[in-house]
């Protein structure tokens, strides 16, 4: 009987427990939900601050000391765009002369936008002749390896009828016709 009254009590034990574990979940949130309704109302707070900071000090500018920052941010938005034109003129120039080199469109495209500013013509002569010289020994190479033309009395109609024969006996398995 005293078993049963230790195995009854540490269940109890075991289910209050569970019932305490739950409690502190709730607990944890509820207090992790307040903390951070703290922290939104510090920032929406911040926020607030540095606007009223901003509109003081614009209010406090006087109209000359006003224009003269919406002129430099107008100078600094010109500057930002010119120098975005001049970098796409740079690569467009680079996509070209690379172009010229022998390079296919998206190769060029590639190796325009990597090359940094400054590249002198002299890189772009030495690619264009490398090509050159490829290109002149590959075609060499061809040439080469092409049969070459014999001199004779050439092909003539009889010389036609008696390959076509030729082919036709082949074709049943005979014997070429000398």
């Amino acid at each position: 009987m005293a078993e049963e009254n230790t195995n009854i009590t540490t269940e109890q034990n075991t289910s209050e427990q569970g019932a305490q574990q739950e409690i502190d979940y709730k607990a944890e949130y509820e207090k992790l939900l307040a903390e951070q309704k703290k922290l939104k109302d510090a920032t929406d707070k911040a926020c607030n601050e540095a606007a009223n900071f901003k509109k003081a000090l614009r209010e406090k500018q006087t109209e000359q000391e006003r224009l003269e920052a919406e002129r430099a941010e107008r100078e600094a938005a010109k500057d930002a765009e010119l120098e975005k034109y001049r970098t796409e003129s740079r690569v467009n120039a680079y996509k070209s002369k690379l172009l010229e080199c022998g390079y296919d469109l998206d190769t060029a495209s590639t190796m325009a936008a990597e090359l940094p500013e400054g590249v002198s013509e002299d890189f772009f002569a030495k690619q264009k002749s490398f090509y050159e010289t490829q290109r002149k020994s590959i075609e060499a190479e061809l040439l080469n390896k092409q049969p070459k033309l014999t001199s004779g009395s050439g092909f003539t109609g009889a010389d036609a009828d008696k390959a076509e024969m030729n082919a036709l006996r082949m074709n049943f398995g005979l014997p070429p016709i000398n």
